[in-house]
């Protein structure tokens, strides 16, 4: 079996923006369309939903991307990205286009607005149009304008034609690709990085997933994704921030990397923190199946 070759000198990644950067975004009239993009998503355990959320109250002229619903749904494993066929349909549906400057929010600061920015990535949207809001719960502490009247559906945005330039396969591993990795020894040149809770990480606290055992694949590094981020809010850090956290865990970046986490969207704000800190040289590979897939498929 053949693994994806690792990337190389990648130097672009998607902006993360305060929310008075986004007032300064909203006035470039030479920039495009701005759409804002809520991709509030919770675990299961916990009893909200995003969509709800959003049909009550939003940042104007937002449109609602639902992990959920963007995936491959024949696969028995959670939140697999989709085809680049279904991937199209579903944001055609949302009325977005490949010029469109992405906002992309999430109401629980930064969580799963990771995962929306880096299938966005991965399907060939510009980096240079896609932004992150660091973050929601700042954007309303400053008086962030929000549309708080009723919308019963994820967009009021016309259908589109939406046509990605395909999924981009050097960014993410395949469980056979890592499997192979692991067993030759092959991992050794990598930063596996797996972004769940230490206990989870170490096998003293269950899965959330009744009958996933925990533990870890052998080789990888924790690196909880809450500890990457800042305050209460749940905010990403400076880039300095970033580089000192990092370095202390012996991450550089003089290797690829591989992140992964319970179903691959933690995964992704452990992405976004490497991008922020520079530590992107040699790229990032996210194992999509992560721990849910690994745990099931590797005895």
């Amino acid at each position: 079996m053949t693994i994806a070759p690792p990337l190389k000198q990648i130097t672009r990644a998607y902006h993360v923006i305060s929310p008075h950067e986004f007032s300064a975004l909203q006035l470039k009239k030479n920039l495009g369309r701005i759409v804002p993009i809520d991709s509030t998503w919770y675990m299961p355990n916990v009893k909200k939903n995003g969509f709800i959320e959003f049909q009550g109250k939003r940042i104007p002229n937002a449109v609602f991307f639902d992990i959920d619903q963007v995936k491959d749904h024949k696969n028995e494993f959670p939140h697999m990205l989709p085809s680049e066929v279904d991937f199209n349909n579903e944001v055609s549906k949302l009325g977005i286009v490949k010029d469109d400057n992405l906002v992309i929010y999430d109401k629980q600061g930064i969580f799963s607005c990771c995962r929306t920015s880096w299938m966005f990535e991965i399907f060939g949207h510009d980096l240079d149009k896609i932004y992150i809001l660091n973050h929601y719960p700042l954007y309303l502490k400053q008086g962030g304008e929000l549309d708080e009247s009723s919308l019963n559906k994820p967009t009021s945005l016309q259908r589109s034609q939406y046509t990605s330039t395909g999924l981009q396969k050097s960014k993410v591993i395949l469980f056979e690709e890592l499997l192979q990795l692991v067993q030759s020894g092959d991992i050794k040149n990598y930063y596996l990085i797996d972004a769940r809770s230490a206990p989870r990480f170490s096998g003293e606290q269950p899965e959330p997933r009744p009958g996933l055992p925990s533990g870890h694949i052998p080789g990888a590094i924790n690196v909880p994704f809450g500890t990457l981020l800042f305050g209460q809010d749940n905010t990403i850090p400076s880039k300095q921030e970033l580089v000192s956290h990092f370095k202390k865990l012996g991450i550089n970046d003089d290797k690829p990397i591989i992140v992964m986490c319970g179903t691959g969207v933690t995964a992704c704000i452990v992405k976004v923190c490497l991008d922020v800190a520079g530590l992107n040289k040699n790229g990032h590979i996210v194992y999509d199946g992560s721990w849910t897939e690994w745990a099931q498929r590797s005895n």
